[in-house]
Formats: C-alpha cells, sequence, structure tokens
C-alpha cells in the first residue's frame, strides 16, 4: 500500500497542476481522503513577523494562545486571515508569526480587523507580553498605527501549494503550551492588561 501512495504521489508532482489525483492518508486508523484543489485558485499573500516575548509574561501569553478567543478567530476569518501560527525561540525570547490572506481587498480587510472592537480588547492583554523591535506611541489596542510586529521579508516558498483545506478549527493536531494548564476566553480573561 505504501509503495501505491508513493507512486500515485509521484503520478500527481508528475502530471503537474493539471493533475486531479486521489490520494488516502491514514490518521488514528481511519482512512481520510485528501483531493488536490480544482479549478484556478490564486496563492495566498503570506504574511509573517517578529517580536519579543517578555520571560515573565510567557504564562499568559500560553494561556491566551492555547485557545484563542473565538471572536479573534471569528473576526480574523471574516478578515480573510488563514493559518496564522506563532512560533517561539525560548533562547532569544523572540516569537515568529506567520499567516495567509486569501482575500481581494486587504487594506478594507486589516481595517476591519483593527478597528473591531474585542480585537483590540484581545490585544490589551496580548501587549503587555510582547516586546516590538521598534514601536513609539500608543500600542494598537490603543489605536497606534505601524508594524506592532516586525515584518518579515520571504526569501523562498519550497513546497507544494495545499491541497486540502481542514474542516475542524482549531487545529486538532495542535500541543497547548501553559505550563499550568490554562487558557482564557473574553468573559475570563487573564490578569495583565495594557490600559493608558
Amino acid at each position: 500500500k505504501k509503495k501505491k501512495m508513493q507512486s500515485l504521489h509521484l503520478a500527481a508532482a508528475a502530471l503537474g497542476g493539471a493533475a486531479v489525483t486521489y490520494l488516502c492518508m491514514r490518521e488514528k486508523g481511519t482512512v481520510i481522503p485528501e483531493r488536490t484543489a480544482q479549478g484556478n485558485r490564486k496563492a495566498p499573500r503570506r504574511f509573517a513577523g517578529l517580536i519579543k516575548l517578555k520571560p515573565d509574561m510567557y504564562d499568559q501569553y500560553t494561556q491566551m494562545h492555547d485557545k484563542t478567543w473565538v471572536e479573534v478567530t471569528t473576526a480574523m476569518y471574516e478578515a480573510n486571515m488563514r493559518n496564522f501560527v506563532v512560533y517561539y525561540h525560548k533562547e532569544t525570547n523572540q516569537m515568529f508569526h506567520h499567516w495567509e490572506y486569501v482575500g481581494d481587498d486587504f487594506e478594507a480587510d486589516m481595517k476591519k480587523v483593527s478597528e473591531n472592537p474585542m480585537n483590540r480588547f484581545w490585544w490589551s492583554y496580548c501587549e503587555p507580553c510582547q516586546e516590538p523591535l521598534h514601536w513609539e506611541g500608543p500600542p494598537p489596542s490603543q489605536g497606534g498605527t505601524g508594524d506592532w510586529w516586525s515584518p518579515m521579508t520571504c526569501l523562498t516558498h519550497c513546497g507544494g501549494w495545499p491541497v486540502a483545506w481542514s474542516t475542524e478549527h482549531p487545529d486538532p493536531d495542535f500541543v497547548p503550551q501553559n505550563p499550568r494548564g490554562r487558557t482564557s476566553t473574553s468573559s475570563n480573561p487573564p490578569s495583565v492588561r495594557y490600559t493608558e
């Protein structure tokens, strides 16, 4: 069966984007169909940023992000933001985020995100955890504008395009990182918040 799967993958790669293949993958004993995208879909626009995490705020940051508030993820989804991930490098206390934009009006969608009251409320709990590389003025939760996360430049994209989109949210393979197993919600936020 493994050889057959490899042959299907090789055939799909050889035929390129015009091929529509039917592949199967095994997950927890269940065969799940995986299909290539059909039709002409444009590639997403990718964005990445860098910021420092204050070491003493790791607990609060993971408390918020082990289960991101549904109001925030809904606002991001409605603004055509997808696949938002944050990575942490413990030695340097740096965080790297990456996400993809799949909409047609980036400026309007980002305006919706920045003006959303729940997003600003969320940010007011994230901001005390973060140390921007370059920032002047009030933070985004208080109407500040600019790049809170320092933008990064994509140097390469080595890999195929996604072939299927999950219908599950959040990612079933995500491993929570909060040392105390805590999460938060908009009605039960963590303790530290930015206020003027």
